[in-house]
Order: structure tokens, then C-alpha cells, then sequence
């Protein structure tokens, strides 16, 4: 599976996937096309998972700002012809080597533990070097872990956690937004 690699998308390529992002996030948890587009403007990045003879299999929606030490792993897709077969985990592997100098990565597991989607999600993740961050999270009004893979930084973010998930959501939310999406305790 190491013929696989990442390749930054654009505006276009944004266009072209967001249907496989309607397919697989709620509308509750996606942002619209023209939000995605606008975050991208400020430093939001569209990074694309190709196999090794150039054909698309993912995509991963990444926040953060720029000059950020953190980035935040907001939308993951692998395409379903290839799901089931390995290509998450070495999608996860090839994010963690495409932000090594950063802080870490975090990401967001809604309607965990509701969920048994959530759950398998969640162990997922854990699997691939993933932990919980020490806080009570919810994003759009629904109870989520909030996880954290650390690269170059500490090994407990969660004294700072507001601050890193505020830097991380800026491309896409301002404060007043946040504010009405992100509860952390």
C-alpha cells in the first residue's frame, strides 16, 4: 500500500468531490460547497489520496490557520470502491508524515458514543495512534470525541484545547459561529 500519496487540491477538485462528502457526512455536520470554498481562501487545505497509478481513492478536509502548530482533521472520505481494505489507515499515515512538523492532528467523532458507527470510527482512529483529548466536546449540538494525534507537540493539549480548536476553525468559523457550534468543558 506505500504507492499511495497526497496531492493538494484546488478550488475545482473541492467542486468535483463535495457530492462524495454529501455522500458520506450528514448535512448537519457539512458545512456548505461555498463555505468549504471560502475556508479554503484562508488557509483551509483540500488534500486528495491517489493510488499509485494517479486514481483518486479520498479526500480529507483539513483546518487550520495559517502560522497554526495544529491542524484539524474535519472531513475524511475514502471512496467506497476502496474501503475495507486498508486505504483509511494509510491515508491517516500519510497526513501525519504531510504535517510532521505541526503541533499535532485532531479530529472530531460525532454522536460518540450514541452511535455504533461513532463507536467503530472511534476505535478506528484509536488504532491508528489517535487518543481522546480530556475534555466534554460537542460540535452542532451533538455529544463528540474530540481526538488528538500528536506529531511535534505536547503529549496533553488539553489545558489549551479552546485555543487550538478556535485556530483551527477560523478558516471556516468566526468567533460568534464557534461560539454557537463548538461547546467545550
Amino acid at each position: 500500500m506505500s504507492d499511495y500519496r497526497i496531492e493538494r487540491g484546488g478550488h475545482e477538485d473541492l467542486h468535483r468531490v463535495y457530492p462524495m462528502m454529501s455522500y458520506d457526512f450528514e448535512s448537519w455536520e457539512r458545512p456548505t460547497e461555498g463555505e468549504f470554498h471560502a475556508a479554503m481562501l484562508k488557509g483551509a487545505e483540500l488534500l486528495l489520496l491517489k493510488n499509485g497509478e494517479g486514481c483518486e481513492c479520498g479526500y480529507a478536509m483539513m483546518l487550520k490557520s495559517r502560522g497554526a502548530e495544529y491542524v484539524l482533521l474535519g472531513w475524511l472520505g475514502v471512496y467506497p470502491t476502496v474501503r475495507g481494505h486498508g486505504v483509511g489507515g494509510v491515508f491517516l499515515s500519510l497526513l501525519s508524515e504531510h504535517y510532521a512538523a505541526l503541533g499535532g492532528i485532531l479530529l472530531e467523532v460525532t454522536k460518540y458514543p450514541e452511535l455504533e458507527k461513532a463507536r467503530k470510527l472511534h476505535a478506528f482512529y484509536g488504532r491508528n495512534g489517535y487518543a481522546d483529548v480530556n475534555c466534554a466536546y460537542s460540535i452542532y449540538g451533538e455529544p463528540s470525541a474530540l481526538m488528538y494525534r500528536r506529531l511535534a507537540g505536547p503529549e496533553d493539549i488539553s489545558g489549551d484545547i479552546r485555543a487550538v480548536m478556535r485556530e483551527c476553525y477560523l478558516p471556516l468559523y468566526g468567533d460568534a459561529e464557534q461560539a454557537r457550534y463548538i461547546d467545550i468543558k
